[in-house]
């Protein structure tokens, strides 16, 4: 509920903004640009990081490459924390799989509205698809076996099975267990958004980004042994992108290596001199 609340948030912050008005914007701008930049974004059923680079194609329109890492959950994951004393390792009982989604898309971003103003908004849409690998990697549970008096005599390491009761956990094994069973799974999948541009400085993003994602795989993802799984997903997703512009103007590409290491060291020892 609290992520549904702050993408209603943004999307106030935002139709707001865009209705005030504010200084004049009198930067150069560069006009045959390249946009590289990352985001950090939530969503329906975890959290995630993103790469994306921008081909311009005119003055509204770019080409996008898009790279996803994220961190899926089951929506009935719960906590439990272990109430004793050889262990206070909180654990999901019944999970049975961590799982982490590896996407690369293509698509496109449109410039809906251009910011006139220094401290205005610029929006854009961007829509893409391509291939997702999601990753599988077993939990293992810490479980003790405990004499008839009820004192525990040892513990070792298992997967979640049924048939051990929840008193016998201990908490959750060590993260890098279960590494070398990792599984792989092939899927599809596409994602579609608003993105809210607001940085003063036109060679500077920042980025405010709404939109939903879909996920499809062949079968379905056994991240619970209790809760019933599935093979789609669909997410609303808010984050934050910061990047910045690559000039590609024939002035920009037409400077050698060279000349422009030359250009950075001028600017740098200009820099060096005392300002009285």
């Amino acid at each position: 509920m609290r992520k549904y609340v702050i993408l209603i948030m943004i999307f106030w912050s935002v139709s707001t903004s865009l209705l005030a008005q504010g200084e004049i914007d009198e930067q150069k701008r560069v006009m045959f640009r390249n946009e590289s930049s990352y985001g950090i974004f939530l969503n329906s059923n975890g959290f995630g990081l993103n790469y994306r680079y921008g081909f311009w194609r005119n003055a509204k329109n770019q080409f996008i490459l898009d790279g996803d890492l994220s961190y899926v959950k089951h929506s009935k994951e719960v906590k439990t924390a272990v109430a004793v004393n050889y262990s206070t390792r909180r654990y999901v009982y019944g999970k049975q799989n961590l799982f982490w989604e590896l996407k690369g898309m293509a698509g496109w971003q449109k410039e809906l509205y251009r910011k006139y103003d220094k401290k205005g908004i610029s929006v854009r849409l961007f829509y893409g698809g391509g291939l997702s690998i999601g990753f599988l990697k077993p939990i293992y549970y810490e479980v003790y076996t405990f004499s008839t008096i009820g004192e525990a005599l040892h513990s070792d390491y298992r997967k979640f099975d049924a048939s051990i009761h929840q008193t016998q956990i201990g908490g959750r094994g060590p993260f890098f267990m279960g590494f070398n069973e990792l599984k792989v799974v092939p899927g599809l999948t596409g994602k579609t958004g608003l993105s809210f541009e607001f940085s003063e400085r036109d060679a500077i993003i920042h980025a405010l980004e709404a939109g939903v994602s879909l996920t499809v795989y062949p079968k379905d993802i056994p991240i619970m042994a209790t809760e019933q799984n599935n093979f789609l997903f669909v997410n609303l997703i808010v984050g934050y992108r910061f990047g910045n512009i690559v000039n590609i103007s024939e002035a920009a590409r037409a400077k050698s290596r060279k000349e422009r290491r030359q250009e950075k060291k001028s600017q740098k020892s200009t820099l060096s001199y005392p300002m009285y």
